[in-house]
């Protein structure tokens, strides 16, 4: 197909976006640190730190109540260059590639190609020599997640602070209202899910008159598939080869069969045709606006879509679904860590200690508190029951930005409940999903790691994502892709991987 000389255009200037930082975020200060070794050193004086930290909400400001208390309760003056979440990735790898990192910068995934290499060429302290037996930080110690030291380590040594993050938070949401509407039941198997959406899809659930519905929409783009589908097709469970390697999710059969179930989805017109190229803002915007029936992201925020959907659509309803699919419970599990914050090499020693320091000082029940309520009388009131109430001042200046710049001490619940919402209704959500953390499975290869892999990888992936859409859409067929996924799966060096796989996996459950 010929593009045109306009469309050219268009895709170089996003380019260039992107490489100049417009695209993704804005910083309070792009000037190197004026700090002195002296400043460093002297506890008395606030700490600059330069951040690159993902955001998912609208660019705070850092000079508001909340985030002038923070500072002056750590004693930082936070640099922070926020990059809207669904621009992270690219822009993660471009910094890495430049070189130009900041003090601390959030990386998504420990196990990244990218990052690994990153690593291995010394672009970042390895902070456990700092840490050693925790004696000096109980609080990262004691508050971070039971595994999150264990899942962060790359070759024995910590070189990230693990940002801590409840086991349950993904889950698959779909309109009630809708449902009710159609006279359809809340599906509770997959196969049930892909027959109300169908139906959603082609019985105008909203009276409209149009035929405008999406069924499905998933947050992150690339073949669409979000784990907690692939779990009930059993690509969270540990497969090995004849060999006894164990086999990556991406080569997984649960994986293969879940493109399947995709595939069939697509092919009922449940899926948005441009499904693979589609970004969170995009696929949230679809679903806060009422035109979807269905979209997978936290199970906080389906209290603050069913309000967004609630200004168009005043009787919209949002649940959170809890569906098995052949091969067990499709519920997705977090490690208990959502990446790492890391410290670029270039710090002082005297400087990484202070920054330790301020992870330490906040990595308590008390800090979280006040990141997640602020301060009594300007962020929330009390009310005749002794609960928090958010006032205006609160919903407006803490959302999920105040969580990014520290490891945040851990928490069963947090990912659940969203404190906007009534206390009924939160309590009603953490009594449907606390068995999640009973049935979920955690992804494996969120935390196993292979330098074979790592080096292999990247120069199969596109095509592996391509060959995944192609199998969805019908341009390939399904035994085209066991093919070429039983090919891959078969080479020698990924046979390699999967040995290293299996051998990181019993180390780090010391089996």
């Amino acid at each position: 197909m010929k593009v045109s000389n306009k469309k050219w255009l268009s895709l170089f200037m996003v380019f260039v976006l992107i490489i100049t930082g417009a695209l993704v975020g804005c910083s309070n200060n792009s000037e190197t640190s004026s700090e002195s070794d002296e400043d460093v050193a002297d506890p008395s004086k606030p700490l600059e730190i330069k951040m690159i930290l993902p955001l998912f909400e609208e660019i705070p400001d850092m000079n508001n109540a909340f985030w002038t208390e923070f500072q002056e309760r750590t004693n930082t003056k936070l640099d922070i260059e926020w990059v809207p979440s669904g621009d992270f990735d690219t822009k993660f790898d471009l910094v890495l590639s430049s070189g130009a990192l900041p003090d601390v910068i959030w990386a998504p995934d420990i196990n990244s190609p990218n990052l690994m290499k990153a690593i291995k060429n010394g672009a970042f302290w390895e902070v456990g020599q700092f840490l050693g037996d925790f004696s000096d930080y109980p609080n990262l110690k004691e508050h971070s997640s039971p595994n999150g030291w264990r899942f962060s380590k790359v070759d024995d040594k910590i070189y990230g602070i693990p940002r801590n993050r409840p086991s349950i938070d993904q889950g698959v949401k779909i309109r009630k209202d809708w449902l009710d509407n159609l006279g359809l039941p809340v599906p509770t198997t997959l196969e049930e899910y892909a027959d109300v959406l169908e139906a959603m899809v082609k019985q105008d659930p909203d009276g409209n008159g149009k035929d405008d519905t999406i069924g499905h929409v998933h947050s992150y783009g690339g073949d669409g598939i979000h784990t907690t589908f692939a779990a009930g097709f059993g690509a969270l469970d540990p497969a090995y080869d004849e060999d006894g390697g164990m086999i990556h999710y991406n080569l997984h059969p649960g994986y293969v069969e879940t493109v399947k179930y995709f595939r069939d989805l697509y092919s009922r017109g449940i899926l948005p045709k441009e499904f693979a190229t589609m970004s969170t803002t995009q696929t949230q915007e679809m679903f806060e606006s009422g035109r979807a029936a269905s979209y997978t992201r936290n199970i906080w925020r389906a209290w603050m879509f069913q309000e967004s959907i609630k200004k168009s659509q005043p009787d919209a309803e949002v649940i959170v679904l809890d569906l098995k699919g052949p091969k067990g419970p499709a519920v997705q599990l977090e490690p208990g860590v959502y990446g790492n914050l890391m410290l670029s090499s270039k710090l002082s020693e005297q400087k990484v200690k202070r920054i330790l320091d301020y992870f330490e000082q906040t990595n308590t029940p008390e800090f979280f508190d006040f990141i997640f309520y602020g301060q009594e009388g300007v962020h929330y009131t009390l009310d005749e029951e002794g609960n928090k109430v958010t006032t205006e001042v609160g919903k407006t200046e803490i959302g999920t930005s105040v969580q990014q710049p520290l490891p945040l001490a851990y928490t069963t619940w947090m990912k659940s409940v969203d404190k906007n919402a009534p206390k009924e209704y939160n309590d009603r959500i953490l009594e449907e999903t606390a068995h999640f953390e009973e049935i979920g499975k955690v992804n494996p290869y969120a935390y196993v790691k292979s330098d074979t892999w790592t080096d292999l990888w990247p120069r199969y992936q596109n095509e592996w994502v391509s060959n995944a859409v192609k199998t969805i859409v019908g341009d390939m067929s399904v035994e085209e892709f066991e093919e070429y996924i039983d090919g891959l799966r078969n080479k020698k060096e990924f046979k390699q991987a999967f040995k290293e796989f299996d051998e990181s996996y019993k180390a780090i459950w010391n089996e």
